[in-house]
């Protein structure tokens, strides 16, 4: 490696910048430490560049060792000189310098030895129509069962017994319930998975051990109307953000959508001439079509036109940081909601939960107890059957349960009288 190719492979990195879209400031930033790099390799006369060379680089800059170079690092300086030192590694190793790749690899809990099992295993349930979401949540329950098995050296799946599945179980008693209920029923159909591809003992999967669940373990924290005016309006619609986060809760507060919808919901999804929003709701794969209130379109509207950032993506709402795209899996605006609920002095009763999902509960709530129909809430809220209504959400209707309440002193005195 010579001089040469090292001032060729920091113009690929600057080029690859350019091309990714950064602005002019920090491609400044990257080239003074493309720069230093540049002279540190110089002045060492390095034939190649390895993790340990970047490793004593970043050292040098920034006074902090790492003890690997892709490590988790907190601190925002050593970032700035690590991610254009990966880039440049890649470009002198002839790789391809992709700039929106992580620095820190996704750790992979799965050992290496089970992978290409976990994965056969997640393709048929793929091949079997799960959505999305489940084939998370599968795949991360079987990496995790796989990888107690590694650690407990257990190398035979064709022998594992209900011992086994019993102390994975216990090692999970620290989860919530509702989390232990999940992951027990994603183990459930591995194993199963396990017994028809004869790699695992026929029947396991029913001798798993009871696991009581309580449904109702946390509470939805039940809006009122005033909070939820509150809310929005501390919330800066002067801003992109602000305008985006403003849309999304109004969406969620006055139609119910779910957060995995809203993060998924097109550009084409919103009819404007006949005010209505169509889609296929994310969890039942059934549609739902509702009526785009001139409030909630309003705030779209304002968003898309002067606050969402250009970019090739279709959907409507979209993260506001290079390269703008799609909302992943796991993030929302679910944690923005705490703090603007925070800002507005609202607080929160130990044990109820108040994420977005709960704004969605207050709407049913509030329809019920306006004397909306069962069923009507139930299509709003895309159930796909009434009594998923009424087994979650009327029980929250404490007016309408007063109602059905007997008088302790009509059934005191009947029951004397039956008894004289």
């Amino acid at each position: 490696m010579g001089e040469e190719d090292v001032r060729v492979a920091a113009a690929r990195v600057l080029a690859a910048l350019r091309e990714a879209g950064r602005s002019e400031g920090t491609i400044r930033r990257y080239q003074v430490v493309l720069d230093r790099f540049t002279a540190f390799l110089d002045g060492r006369g390095l034939s190649a560049v390895s993790d340990q060379v970047c490793v004593d680089f970043i050292a040098g800059q920034t006074g902090t060792r790492l003890g690997a170079l892709r490590e988790p690092v907190p601190d925002g300086d050593v970032q700035a000189v690590r991610r254009p030192v990966v880039l440049m590694a890649d470009a002198l190793a002839d790789r391809a310098v992709v700039v929106d790749r992580p620095v820190i690899l996704v750790k992979d809990g799965c050992p290496a030895r089970f992978r290409p099992l976990r994965d056969e295993y997640v393709a048929s349930c793929r091949a079997r129509g799960n959505a999305e979401a489940t084939l998370v949540a599968k795949g991360k329950a079987a990496s995790r069962f796989l990888g107690y098995l590694d650690e407990a050296g257990a190398s035979d799946l064709a022998v594992l017994s209900v011992r086994d599945v019993s102390g994975f179980l216990l090692r999970q008693r620290g989860l919530r319930r509702k989390t232990i209920a999940s992951l027990r029923s994603c183990l459930a159909d591995f194993l199963a998975f396990l017994a028809a591809t004869g790699r695992g003992p026929q029947g396991l999967a029913g001798r798993l051990p009871p696991h009581r669940h309580l449904r109702h373990e946390s509470e939805p924290h039940l809006w009122t109307a005033e909070e939820i005016r509150r809310v929005l309006a501390v919330i800066d619609r002067q801003s992109a953000v602000g305008k985006r986060d403003y849309a999304m809760i109004l969406l969620t507060a006055r139609l119910g959508l779910r957060i995995s919808d809203l993060r998924h919901l097109d550009l084409g999804d919103l009819d404007w001439r006949a005010k209505t929003l169509t889609i296929i709701q994310r969890k039942t794969g059934r549609p739902l079509s509702l009526p785009l209130l001139d409030d909630v379109g309003w705030a779209v509207i304002d968003y898309v036109r002067h606050g969402r950032p250009e970019t090739a993506c279709a959907k409507v709402f979209i993260q506001h940081r290079h390269p703008f795209g799609a909302f992943g899996g796991s993030s929302s605006v679910a944690t923005r909601l705490s703090c603007y609920a925070a800002r507005a002095g609202i607080e929160f009763p130990a044990g109820d939960t108040c994420g977005m999902h709960s704004l969605r509960g207050a709407l049913a709530v509030a329809m019920i107890g306006g004397g909306t129909p069962v069923p009507v809430v139930s299509a709003v809220l895309g159930h796909t059957s009434s009594d998923t209504t009424q087994a979650y959400y009327l029980r929250f209707d404490t007016e309408r349960l007063r109602c059905c309440a007997l008088d302790v002193e009509d059934v005191l005195s009947q029951a004397g009288e039956r008894g004289a």
